[in-house]
């Protein structure tokens, strides 16, 4: 087959980009000089290929954009996948890698087919981790060729025979806009005036759930003990290493396990032993579904977790539904590091909040927190920042808990902790931010450019634009499966849509589908799919219970068509 010249490829990519993407077309920078190119090949002691030459000699890499480096989004030149090096890059990096290389030439891994690197290899353009696009400037028969280089996995060819080649697949590409694969496959997108080569994804499977397997635990057998009357001040019992317990004020039992999410199905008396998390996942995968064991003790119900999972009783959104109507106040400790974490909620609202690891670097009370903990519970040991021992951890709980107790009138530890109590598994909330955790709640904004368009819409058009890009991302992730979400789908664009309600047929439909994305698989691909489709239900979420202009950006940031900005443009634009 006929490879064109660099030059020639290069000519089409710009005759492209000239016409249907300008301000991408814009970012290419001018020529280098053959000076500059020749003083870089003799300080890097490698003979730069003919088509290397001519390459940079039509464009020198990419001008950086307003964030200081290459951004599509920006109107960034890239490749699939991958942003171009200017010379001065590729001169940076070949020196960094030649330094690496020096230090372990002698390593037999190091070259060879399927070698990690080698002095002669050339990077030129890069990925947004450490991978990147390589020449082979090793004199012979694969001299000038391309290949990749992936972090962990060392450095690949055979794709490419040439930087001439490389360049013809990415001109073929853009003018038939069809996919090219660069490690992963890319179709080149065009959205205001910018390049975009945008990941083709593939066409979800029906992931297999382990979820109602993970229900019934087998009883484990536990000889009767005598029941713990701990009292304040005294130590814990025996084993409390990683634990969380959430006390509420005026609830009982029944109460507490519901407003934990609860399965009825699960709950039963479990001893300790029972209530262990499933930490044997690889070997025996299964739904990550968190037991709390529940008393009751001088007006508080209490609940208590163990295990190195996160602890439900930890969770904003778990502290505002468990407060509602109430008070809570919820203690946890990792013992591995000596953590503690105190918060105080009053009818879903935080009152305050005491965290030994997100504070301690700071020597102060963050502004999220609340009101000062220092002021709300007398006699909580300051943050200093100090390392120390397991013992003086120890003895930090101690006082943590004489503190609380104090305050709240509760019993730290409560009697019968160690002994057989009332539980169930718990289906988990939702998360109500986009990550699961706090200091990350914020909610995902629209992208820039569509701001001024999703600002003119009116609040019905906005409603109906919603409700059709949710419904794609539905189909998309397979969420629209399920007939609960269907139902949902079909409210959004009323103006008096409801919410997700909780324990409701969707809620927990919802929460069911997030517990799958939890669960660790032999095989990967279903838990790439059960995690978008994860995304989705919290996108779905938001979608219902938010305003439109709010909820909006989650779910076009879910979007897997890559074609869907311009058919988010349109359903913005169009009468």
């Amino acid at each position: 087959m006929h490879v064109h010249l660099v030059e020639e490829s290069w000519r089409r990519i710009d005759s492209w980009l000239a016409a249907h993407a300008p301000r991408t077309f814009a970012s290419l920078r001018p020529p280098a000089s053959q000076a500059a190119i020749s003083t870089a090949a003799a300080e890097l002691g490698v003979e730069f290929p003919a088509d290397l030459i001519a390459y940079l000699r039509h464009h020198d890499g990419v001008s950086a954009g307003k964030r200081g480096y290459v951004a599509p989004e920006e109107g960034g030149f890239s490749f699939p996948g991958f942003e171009p090096y200017t010379l001065a890059e590729i001169l940076s990096a070949g020196s960094s890698k030649q330094e690496s290389w020096a230090r372990y030439a002698e390593d037999e891994l190091l070259e060879g087919p399927g070698g990690y690197w080698h002095r002669d290899f050339l990077a030129f353009a890069r990925n947004f981790s450490a991978d990147a696009l390589v020449l082979d400037c090793r004199p012979g028969e694969s001299f000038g060729a391309v290949g990749q280089d992936a972090e962990a996995e060392g450095t690949r060819f055979g794709e490419w025979a040439s930087l001439a080649a490389f360049l013809q697949q990415v001109a073929d590409s853009l003018e038939g806009g069809t996919a090219m694969t660069v490690g992963l496959p890319y179709v080149p997108v065009v959205d205001d005036g910018m390049l975009l080569w945008e990941l083709v994804p593939e066409r979800p499977h029906e992931p297999r759930s382990l979820f109602d397997s993970a229900l019934v635990d087998p009883v484990i057998a536990a000889p009767r003990r005598t029941t713990s009357h701990a009292t304040p001040g005294m130590a814990w019992p025996r084993g409390y290493d990683n634990l969380c317990l959430t006390f509420a004020q005026a609830l009982d039992e029944d109460e507490l396990l519901r407003r934990f999410g609860a399965l009825p199905q699960t709950r039963r008396p479990r001893w300790r032993e029972e209530a262990e998390s499933p930490d044997q996942q690889v070997q025996n995968p299964r739904v990550l579904l968190p037991v709390v064991r529940v008393g009751t003790h001088r007006g508080w119900a209490f609940g208590v977790e163990e295990g190195p999972q996160i602890f439900e009783g930890t969770r904003d959104e778990v502290l505002r539904r468990v407060s509602r109507g109430t008070r809570a106040v919820s203690v946890s400790y990792r013992g591995d590091r000596g953590f503690i974490l105190v918060s105080l909620v009053d009818n879903g609202e935080l009152v305050t909040k005491y965290d030994t690891q997100g504070a301690a670097l700071l020597w102060a009370v963050p502004p999220d927190y609340g009101r000062d903990p220092f002021k709300v519970f007398p006699g909580l040991p300051p943050y200093d920042g100090q390392e120390s021992t397991p013992e003086q951890w120890r003895e930090r709980l101690l006082a943590v808990c004489d503190a609380v107790a104090s305050r709240c009138g509760i019993a730290l530890p409560p009697p019968g902790l160690d002994g057989e109590l009332d539980s169930a598994r718990i289906l988990p909330l939702l998360p109500d931010n986009n990550f699961g955790y706090p200091e990350h709640n914020f909610k995902t904004p629209v992208p820039d450019r569509f701001t001024p368009l999703v600002d003119a819409a009116t609040p019905e058009r906005l409603r109906r634009v919603l409700a059709a890009q949710m419904s794609s991302l539905a189909a998309e992730t397979g969420l629209d499966t399920y007939t609960e979400v269907t139902a949902a789908l079909s409210l959004l664009s009323a103006e008096d849509h409801p919410g997700v309600t909780d324990d409701s047929a969707l809620d927990l439909r919802l929460r069911r589908v997030h517990a799958e994305a939890q669960v660790t698989y032999a095989d990967w691909k279903d838990r790439s799919v059960w995690q978008d489709r994860a995304m989705a239900a919290r996108a779905l979420a938001e979608a219902l219970n938010l305003p439109a202009r709010e909820s909006l950006g989650l779910v076009v940031g879910c979007r897997q068509d890559p074609r869907w900005r311009q058919e988010f443009r349109k359903q913005l634009t169009d009468d």
